[in-house]
């Protein structure tokens, strides 16, 4: 499993001296949470430095209450063991940096389906 630091270490390595800031500069700027135990959802400038190191991303269409739904933003927070991103706006969509997690949200076809496959986990 892949932690905020580790995933921060790497995207720092990998972005042009000229766009490179600090640590913990880019800990507090890029994570919405930022605390070790904190989960894995990105900012906007979070996002946009990991789209820039040309990973991986699984983008899903999601209800479009889901930014106000505390709960499920929880379970998202703390199950989710890869960086994901949520596009707010008028069609809302759940973007994941992890292939296996974002495989199983595919299978499910389905975001309250997953997140009760979650709770399980």
């Amino acid at each position: 499993m892949l932690s905020k630091h580790h995933v921060t270490q790497q995207v720092l390595a990998n972005l042009p001296d000229s766009e490179r800031i600090g640590f913990d500069e880019a800990m507090m700027s890029w994570w919405m949470n930022f605390r070790q135990g904190g989960g894995m959802r990105l900012t906007e400038a979070g996002y946009t430095a990991l789209a820039c190191c040309d990973l991986e991303t699984y983008t899903f269409d999601v209800h479009p209450g889901l930014p106000r739904r505390l709960g499920q933003l929880l379970i998202l927070d703390k199950k989710l063991n890869c960086p994901y991103f949520i596009r707010l706006g008028k069609n809302p969509q759940l973007v994941l940096f992890g292939g296996e997690q974002a495989t199983m949200l595919a299978l499910y076809g389905d975001l309250e389906k997953f997140l009760q496959y979650l709770t399980r986990t």
